[in-house]
């Protein structure tokens, strides 16, 4: 009977309404939750086949929800460093190590703080799950496919255990003006093995020949330093003036080097000081060192670069690449499970995930310091909100009309 029907598809069309109030309630709820994604809720009809062709039977409607994967939410920056957003495709996987066995999912959410063992965690509980990178900084072996690889990221009770010193350079400039047997006096600083600082002498001596300088170094105690002293003439006129030049008058190539080597304890290191950008002009001795090597140093603070690489600075100004944040994107995002802590699971309609660096085969880039807002709009949640309650009242108008119907259906037989 179409009296009956009509007043199923009023119910189906309360039930609606009522899904879809419930996703608006949601998306209030949530505007302010970082990497919230807006749900929806679309309706489409429900076709049966009328017994007759003189008659029509109402269907109703029936609702799905899916979340707004695509729309990007706006970025802002933050004070914490350890905060990050992705801006274009992908996701963070997270870690849920609770139970033993890591349970991954994935969240735009990127607001990670560390923990009492310092590891980077979010409001959820969940850890941020990353590829470990070998010392050298570089990126090892990983399946780009699967979570098997990652671990935890951790961020606390880093030491950086000091780097030897393998090169050094001098250059500056010597001052023409100077008289003979002036002297001026340079302590460079280089590293050991272990990350000590130690200094080098060095001496300059104006010589008793026009435009001469002689060189000469000494090392810390146990330390021997070959190649000098050295003794270069500089050219007083000409093209080549006040550079090093050789018998000819040309330039000197290859310009000398003095080897620094340690004691054998129990194998004795070795690195050379090479002589740069030499000049001997009026004015001041500049000198410049430049070289490699570090001191042991604690954790200042960590930087994420836009590919999501993840770098530690130490107080002793090195820098060290730890960690690589994979960006996860999936083929059909809309396909994800929305669970709870705004993460979401594989699902069977997901497709295929694959791990890679960002800004990389169609992942966003990773932006440090910086949080992705909720892409909820209240104003429009507000406007939906009037339209469920408005369609709401007229369904249930209808099923009010439909009864009435019926009642008036059943007096006909008293």
């Amino acid at each position: 009977m179409s009296l009956y029907s009509a007043m199923r598809s009023g119910v189906s069309g309360m039930s609606a309404q009522s899904s879809r109030l419930a996703a608006i309630s949601d998306n209030i709820s949530n505007s302010q939750t970082v990497g919230y994604k807006r749900a929806t809720v679309d309706f489409s009809t429900l076709v049966t086949s009328p017994g007759s062709r003189s008659t029509y039977t109402a269907s109703g409607v029936q609702s799905a929800t899916h979340y707004q994967m695509q729309q990007d939410g706006t970025i802002l920056g933050t004070s914490s460093s350890t905060d990050m957003a992705i801006s274009g495709n992908g996701f963070f996987v997270v870690g849920n190590t609770a139970s033993g066995t890591p349970q991954y999912s994935l969240t735009r959410a990127g607001s990670f703080l560390p923990d009492e063992a310092g590891f980077l965690r979010n409001n959820a509980g969940q850890y941020l799950e990353a590829w470990k990178l070998n010392p050298d900084g570089t990126m090892p072996n990983v399946s780009t496919s699967r979570f098997d690889d990652l671990q935890s990221v951790n961020v606390g009770n880093l030491v950086y255990g000091g780097s030897k010193t393998t090169q050094m350079d001098f250059s500056g400039n010597l001052p023409a003006q100077a008289a003979t047997g002036d002297s001026f006096t340079s302590s460079p600083t280089f590293y050991d093995g272990l990350g000590n600082p130690l200094d080098l002498s060095m001496t300059w001596t104006k010589a008793a020949g026009p435009n001469q300088w002689t060189l000469t170094a000494a090392g810390p105690t146990g330390y021997t330093v070959t190649g000098a002293p050295v003794t270069l003439t500089f050219a007083a006129t000409g093209p080549y003036a006040g550079k090093p030049v050789d018998g000819a008058g040309l330039p000197l190539d290859p310009m000398p080097g003095l080897t620094v080597t340690s004691p054998a304890t129990p194998t004795a290191d070795s690195f050379t000081m090479s002589l740069g950008n030499l000049t001997q002009l009026n004015g001041d001795y500049v000198p410049t060192v430049t070289g490699d090597g570090a001191k042991v140093g604690q954790v200042t603070s960590v930087d994420i670069d836009d590919s999501g690489k993840l770098w530690v600075m130490y107080d002793n100004g090195a820098r060290q690449g730890l960690y690589q944040i994979p960006i996860a994107t999936v083929t059909n995002p809309d396909g994800l499970v929305a669970q709870d802590g705004n993460t979401y699971t594989l699902g069977a309609d997901t497709g295929t995930l694959t791990l890679g660096a960002g800004k990389r085969g169609g992942a966003g880039s990773v932006v440090g310091s910086a949080l992705e807002q909720s892409n909820v709009d209240i104003a429009t949640e507000l406007v939906s909100l009037i339209e469920t309650q408005r369609a709401y009242s007229s369904s249930a108008t209808l099923v009010r009309t439909a009864d009435e119907m019926v009642e008036e259906t059943t007096r006909l037989k008293r």
